[in-house]
């Protein structure tokens, strides 16, 4: 698939840098090190409600990307990174070896769909590098820089919610440095919009180091399904910046999400039939989220080279909100479901 076809699929890419900047990088890279491969990445941490087919728009996304480049000549290494320390950051320390081993079962699910859709993938565990002392030489030399700027200490503490500052303070932002020491040496990071927070400081520590600074390609905001307007309405955070793609219990939404394994046809099909659905386009359309990731899989599957119109059809009233609905529902059906039923 041609990257511009890529990039520029609607209800898929939110913002992305241009097609001359990312073969721009590619070409710098091949020409100063001709051995070295451009970096693709996306990570997520998780929580113990199972696999949200949401973070399958990611893996498929990557996957897609590395071949298109490679498509060109372009060497690349596209890396699903599963952040499991970090997410035992996120619980007690009572939790922690129940969340090492969600993230064995995660790693497992991201080989499983690389199998299943022949995609171009890279799996790792942060806690596969982490600890080695490569990795903490650099963490070292990014601590050490941040805490002589008071400008990019404010920044780091803004990577944090409110709520969690006094606490992340006294961990010394543990979980915001590994994040950034992770991504610090990246070309293009793939990942959900708020995730900028990251990657602007990621850019101003590659700056002083003098070198290269990372690209951020963000995808659509993950809604949940099964809500009517009115829940939107109401949660105007949601409605702009949507909910966690990777951890189903994201807003204690488990239940409004589509969990490989575990949500069976039934629900699915209750989800969507009760999900708010409205012609203007700037407002959360989950059905429409769910086609896109339903024709990401085909493609994978029958290694076509060209998307459907049906943003377009839908939003230009070629397709009806019952059309688009009973459409999520059968690629769903045929392109995904179907494929993890002895998940």
């Amino acid at each position: 698939m041609k990257l511009e076809t890529l990039l520029s699929y609607k209800g898929l890419v939110n913002k992305s840098p241009s097609t001359d900047e990312i073969r721009d990088r590619a070409n710098s890279l091949t020409k100063s090190l001709p051995s070295e491969p451009i970096k693709l990445f996306y990570g997520e941490t998780y929580d113990d409600y199972g696999n949200p087919i949401d973070s399958m728009k990611y893996y498929f996304f990557v996957s897609m990307l590395s071949k298109s480049l490679n498509e060109e000549g372009f060497k690349t290494n596209p890396v699903i990174l599963i952040a499991d320390v970090a997410a035992c950051r996120n619980v007690s320390k009572s939790l922690n070896n129940k969340y090492i081993e969600l993230g064995e079962g995660r790693a497992s699910f991201v080989d499983n769909v690389k199998k299943i859709y022949n995609l171009n993938l890279n799996i790792i565990k942060m806690s596969d590098y982490l600890f080695t002392q490569e990795f903490q030489d650099k963490l070292e030399k990014i601590v050490s820089i941040c805490n002589k700027n008071c400008l990019l200490m404010r920044k780091i503490e803004k990577t944090v919610p409110e709520s969690k500052i006094d606490i992340e303070r006294k961990k010394n932002f543990a979980y915001s440095f590994d994040e950034i020491g992770t991504i610090i040496d990246l070309d293009i990071k793939v990942g959900p919009p708020r995730e900028d927070l990251y990657d602007d400081v990621a850019r101003d520590i590659a700056e002083i180091q003098a070198q290269k600074q990372l690209k951020s390609l963000f995808l659509t905001p993950t809604f949940p399904l099964g809500k009517n307007w009115s829940y939107f309405f109401a949660h105007e955070g949601i409605e702009e910046h949507g909910i966690t793609a990777y951890k189903a219990g994201s807003k204690q939404l488990q239940v409004n999400r589509i969990i490989i394994g575990q949500t069976d046809y039934k629900k699915v099909e209750e989800l969507i039939e009760n999900s708010f659905i409205s012609k203007n386009y700037s407002l959360p359309n989950p059905c429409l989220d769910m086609c896109v990731i339903a024709e990401m899989a085909k493609i994978n599957l029958e290694n076509s080279e060209n998307f459907s119109n049906i943003y377009d059809e839908f939003y230009s009233g070629d397709l009806s909100e019952r059309q688009l609905k009973n459409i999520a529902l059968d690629s769903l059906t045929k392109y995904i479901l179907s494929k993890f039923e002895n998940e």
